[in-house]
C-alpha cells in the first residue's frame, strides 16, 4: 500500500498545479478517501461534516481529482463487438434491454486513454435495437460500393466507437430526440469509460438521419460532453446557435437527399446550407461538406472519413473563452427542454421572458416540387448567459431573463494570486481573490458525471432582476 501511494504522490507532483505544493502523502490518501465518501454520501448533514473535514487538508484538488478517476483496464480485442448489454450493475438495472454495439481498433491500448465516437443510427419509431448492428460492421469482400457499413471507417479513426440503440419509444419518431435521450448519452458515455480507457476530453457524437436529428439536438443541449459533432443526413426545427461556441459542428448533407417518389424533405440540402449561411453570418466555427449522393450513409461516408483524419488531434477544451448557455432548447418545439450548465457556466433560477431562436418551416403544396423551406427568427420563453473569459482576470457577462447564476472557474483560466473581476450586464458584481477548493471541485463533478469538467472556484451570483 504504500508504495502504491508513493506511486499516486509522485505523478501528482509532476502532473499538480503550479500554483499550489503538493499535499504529504497522508494527507493525499485521506483526501481521496473522504472524497469517495462525500460523493457517496446522499445525507446533506453527512456531506457537511465531510466538506468540513475536507477543508482541513492543503491537497490539491487536481491531484486529487486525478487519483479518483483513475481506473485500469482489461486488454480487449480489437474488432467488432456486438449486442452487448450495459455491464455496470446499476446500469444494468436502469437500462436491461438497450443494446450496445462497439468497434475496437488495433491500436487500442488499455494502458493508453483513446478518443471515442458515439454513434446514433438512423431510423425511426419503429426501429429496432439492433439498429447499429449493419453500420458498425466492416463491409465483406463482395459488399456492394452503396453499402451502409462503416466499420472500416470507425477502426480506421483509431477510436473505441459504440452504437447505443436509440430509447425505446413507439410513439416518437425522434427517439434521440426525447427528454430522457440526455441521461441516457450519460449513461452509454460512462459505460464506454467502464470498459476502455477513453480520454473524456477526446468523445465525438457522429448521428445519422434520424441520430443526424439528435447530432443537431444535443450539440445544443451537451456542447460540453463532445470535442466535436457531426451531422450526416440531419435537420433541425429550432436552435439557439451561441451556445454551441466551442464546440467545432460538422455537417454532412447529400445534394440529392431528397428524391421524387422515393423520399420526402425530411433532410433536405437546403437544411444543411441553410445552417452553413447561419452559422457562418454569426462567426461560429463550423465545416460544411456537400456530396452528390442520396441519404444513405454511404455517400457521406468518404467526407465524415476525411474529417475523423483531419481532427485525430481535435481535443474538447473545458476552459473555452467564450461560451453560451440557452434554456430550453432542442431539435424543436415538441423537444425543447431545459438545460442547467454548460463548461463553466450553471443557470440556477430563471425569470419570464423571451428569447429569440432561428427556426426552419416548411410550406408545402403537396407535391414534391411544392415544397420550401423558409428560415425565420421567433420569440419563445427562454433565459440565456454569454460569458467571455478577456484574460487578466477579468469576466465578463451578458443575461437574459436570469436571476441566478454559478460561474466555475479553475486554475487555468484565472491567476489565483490576484483578484478576479466578474461583471454582469455591466456591472461589477463581483471583486476578489479565490482559492481552489476540493468540496468545490467534487461539486463540479456531480453536474456532468465528467472528470473532464472540473472547475475547483466558483461564484454565485444573484441577477437584480
Amino acid at each position: 500500500m504504500k508504495r502504491f501511494i508513493t506511486r499516486l504522490l509522485a505523478a501528482a507532483i509532476f502532473f499538480g498545479s503550479a500554483n499550489l505544493a503538493p499535499a504529504a502523502t497522508s494527507d493525499l490518501e485521506t483526501a481521496v478517501k473522504l472524497s469517495n465518501q462525500w460523493l457517496a454520501a446522499r445525507n446533506p448533514a453527512e456531506r457537511k461534516q465531510l466538506a468540513a473535514r475536507l477543508g482541513q487538508f492543503d491537497a490539491d484538488p487536481a491531484d486529487v481529482v486525478r487519483i479518483l478517476s483513475r481506473r485500469s483496464f482489461k486488454g480487449v480485442k480489437s474488432g467488432y463487438i456486438l449486442e452487448e448489454h450495459f455491464s455496470q450493475s446499476e446500469l444494468q438495472r436502469k437500462r436491461p434491454d438497450d443494446l450496445l454495439y462497439f468497434v475496437v481498433p488495433k491500436s487500442y491500448r488499455p494502458d493508453r486513454p483513446t478518443g471515442l465516437i458515439v454513434f446514433l443510427h438512423g431510423g425511426g419509431r419503429t426501429t429496432t435495437r439492433r439498429a447499429p448492428q449493419a453500420t458498425l460492421n466492416s463491409p465483406a469482400s463482395d459488399s456492394p460500393p452503396d453499402t451502409h457499413r462503416c466499420g472500416d471507417m470507425f477502426a480506421a479513426a483509431g477510436m473505441i466507437t459504440v452504437g447505443p440503440s436509440a430509447p425505446w419509444d413507439t410513439e416518437s419518431a425522434h427517439r434521440w430526440c426525447l427528454a430522457s435521450a440526455d441521461e441516457y448519452l450519460a449513461d452509454v458515455i460512462d459505460e464506454c469509460k467502464a470498459r476502455f480507457n477513453i480520454d473524456p476530453d477526446r468523445v465525438f457524437l457522429l448521428g445519422h438521419s434520424m441520430g443526424g436529428f439528435g447530432a443537431f439536438h444535443h450539440l445544443q443541449r451537451s456542447p460540453d460532453r463532445f470535442a466535436t459533432v457531426i451531422a450526416n443526413s440531419g435537420s433541425w426545427d429550432r436552435a439557439y446557435w451561441p451556445v454551441i461556441r466551442g464546440t467545432p459542428l460538422c455537417i454532412v448533407q447529400g445534394v440529392h437527399d431528397a428524391q421524387p417518389g422515393v423520399r420526402w424533405h425530411y433532410t433536405d440540402i437546403a437544411y444543411g446550407r441553410w445552417t452553413d449561411k447561419l452559422l457562418t453570418a454569426d462567426g461560429i466555427e463550423h465545416t460544411y461538406l456537400e456530396h452528390d449522393g442520396h441519404h444513405s450513409i454511404c455517400y457521406g461516408k468518404p467526407l465524415i472519413a476525411k474529417y475523423l483524419e483531419s481532427a485525430k488531434d481535435l481535443r474538447r477544451d473545458p476552459y473555452y473563452p467564450h461560451i453560451a448557455l440557452a434554456s430550453p432548447v432542442g431539435y424543436g418545439s415538441s423537444y425543447c427542454f431545459g438545460v442547467e450548465h454548460n463548461r463553466w457556466l450553471s443557470l440556477n433560477e430563471a425569470t419570464s421572458g423571451d428569447l429569440v431562436y432561428d427556426e426552419m418551416r416548411t410550406h408545402s403544396d403537396g407535391t414534391f416540387s411544392g415544397w420550401s423551406l423558409e428560415h425565420r427568427t421567433q420569440k419563445h420563453p427562454g433565459a440565456a448567459i454569454e460569458a467571455i473569459n478577456r484574460g487578466d482576470n477579468q469576466i465578463e457577462l451578458t443575461t437574459q431573463n436570469v436571476a441566478r447564476l454559478t460561474v466555475w472557474l479553475h486554475p487555468r483560466m484565472i491567476d489565483v494570486t490576484r483578484p478576479v473581476s466578474i461583471t454582469v450586464n455591466g456591472k461589477t458584481r463581483f471583486s476578489g481573490k479565490l482559492t481552489p477548493s476540493l468540496v468545490t471541485a467534487l461539486e463540479s463533478f456531480e453536474r456532468r458525471r465528467d472528470w473532464g469538467l472540473i472547475y475547483s472556484m466558483k461564484v454565485e451570483i444573484a441577477v437584480a432582476r
